[in-house]
């Protein structure tokens, strides 16, 4: 499985496709692994789409693009494969990515956030943290200056799509995350836990037991199982 290249903006996004059925938008940020380990999992059903926003992975790494523009970025790549619907999920930083794409367009028909809260990150302590950071790499930080750019609770109540928020009980922002519970439920979002896995275990690199039933329950959410 090879990659595949759109260009916008003068960049190319680097992007791979198994299976077949409904789209699915899986968003990467690391060049290694080459591929989510649960994506053949999932593409037994659904026709998976990873992609590397650019900047990230194996797209390329401008110094100057709008590194907030993941959902134009990710339309690019659907227009090149003649897909209209699809949805798109995330996990830790590509959660949020995947929210980004979500608030841009109505073609996403369901957001899948894993592994962080989806409302109230980062906060403002956090965000100067990130801005005295030497090593973090400026495509992160204008992202993440984008992300936060948006008021989530209002643009997650008002995304018409379905929407399922998860997270390991053994994660370490469990706690934060069980906090708002009533708030997304609130707002239509489908809250899960998933007993005993970690940050790791209850990621996209996992395609274990335990990746497989993440993968399993969200897909039956979304009633693609």
């Amino acid at each position: 499985m090879t990659y595949r290249y759109v260009e916008r903006a003068g960049a190319r996004i680097a992007y791979r496709v198994s299976g077949s059925g409904a789209a699915l938008v899986l968003l990467k940020n690391h060049r290694r692994p080459l591929h989510y380990a649960i994506s053949a999992y999932l593409a037994e059903r659904l026709r998976v789409f990873q992609v590397h926003p650019v900047g990230f992975g194996a797209s390329d790494r401008p110094d100057g693009y709008d590194f907030g523009s993941i959902g134009e970025q990710v339309i690019a790549v659907l227009d090149r494969e003649g897909v209209e619907r699809f949805g798109v999920w995330g996990f830790s930083q590509t959660a949020c990515m995947a929210a980004m794409v979500a608030r841009s367009t109505e073609r996403a028909s369901a957001l899948v956030m894993g592994g962080v809260p989806p409302i109230g990150i980062l906060t403002d302590g956090e965000m100067r943290r990130l801005e005295r950071e030497p090593r973090l790499p400026r495509p992160a930080l204008e992202f993440w200056r984008a992300y936060r750019s948006y008021d989530w609770h209002h643009e997650l109540r008002c995304y018409p799509g379905r929407r399922v928020a998860y997270m390991g009980t053994a994660d370490p922002a469990i706690r934060r995350f069980r906090r708002l519970r009533t708030v997304l439920e609130g707002i239509g979002m489908t809250y899960l836990e998933f007993e005993g896995l970690t940050h790791s275990t209850c990621g996209l690199g996992d395609a274990s037991s335990d990746g497989r039933r993440v993968a399993h329950t969200v897909c039956a959410c979304l009633g693609k199982c």
